[in-house]
Parts: C-alpha cells; sequence; structure tokens
C-alpha cells in the first residue's frame, strides 16, 4: 500500500482464493522472521465499504447528504444518519456513507481527504446500520 506522497506504507494485502488457503497462510507466516529480528504480522482483512462522514450540519436531511456525497464521489449505494436523540427533525453530527465496493469507498476517501473538507474514515462493516468540490455544503 502507498502513502498520498507516494511512500510505502509497510504492509501489502494479498487475496486468497478461498478461506482455507488464506487461513493456511495466516497459520504459517503471522510473526514469521523475514530478516534477522524482523518479523511480520498476518491477519485477516475485510473488505469495508462504509466511510464515516463527520462535521455535517445537525440540518442536513439524509436525501441532501446523499445528493452532496453523489455529487463528489462514485459508488454510493446509501447514508445512514442518525437522529439526535434531543430533536428527532436534526441529524448527530455525522453520517455512514455506503458505497458499492471496497475500492470505491477507497477512492471516496482519497478524493474527500486531501483538502480535508471532511473527517473521513473507513468504519467496520457491522457497525449499525477546500479543494473539493460540492463538499462545502456539508462543512460547517
Amino acid at each position: 500500500m502507498m502513502e498520498f506522497s507516494g511512500e510505502n506504507r509497510g504492509y501489502a494485502f494479498v487475496m486468497y482464493t478461498n478461506r482455507e488457503a488464506a487461513q493456511r497462510a495466516i497459520q504459517m507466516l503471522d510473526n514469521h522472521e523475514i530478516r534477522p529480528g524482523k518479523f511480520i504480522g498476518v491477519c485477516v482483512s475485510l473488505d469495508n465499504c462504509r466511510l464515516f462522514i463527520g462535521s455535517i450540519p445537525k440540518d442536513k436531511r439524509k436525501d441532501e447528504i446523499m445528493d452532496e456525497m453523489t455529487k463528489v464521489t462514485d459508488g454510493v449505494v446509501d447514508v445512514i444518519v442518525y437522529p439526535s436523540s434531543t430533536d428527532k427533525s436534526r441529524n448527530r453530527g455525522f453520517a455512514f456513507v455506503e458505497y458499492e465496493s471496497h475500492k470505491a469507498a477507497a477512492m471516496a476517501r482519497r478524493r474527500l481527504i486531501p483538502g480535508n473538507a471532511l473527517p473521513v474514515r473507513l468504519t467496520h462493516p457491522d457497525v449499525p446500520s477546500p479543494s473539493t468540490p460540492g463538499v462545502s455544503n456539508l462543512r460547517l
């Protein structure tokens, strides 16, 4: 994997054809010494297709957030917004945006982060349900 700067992050992803082969690789390679004193860690990775978007104005509705996200990113499938506990007509100031694939979510994250227009991070798939044009409507 590469940083936005092009530097190596020090890890990689490998896709196996079946779950058994992946589990066997984890058993064989986790904590394997690749050079004297240098060990690798191997574990299962999940394809996250959901981004957390923070700092959304609390008066924005789900459809408005969906419109804005589809303007600036591709592959948006759904937007999950939770109502404020004190005022059900307002949101909590954040949303989860679901993408059609891990690649679409990663590309959306890459597009949104450079200008720091929105606080964005990949989320675990089990979570319940200035340079980026169009995002200005979502800023505080």
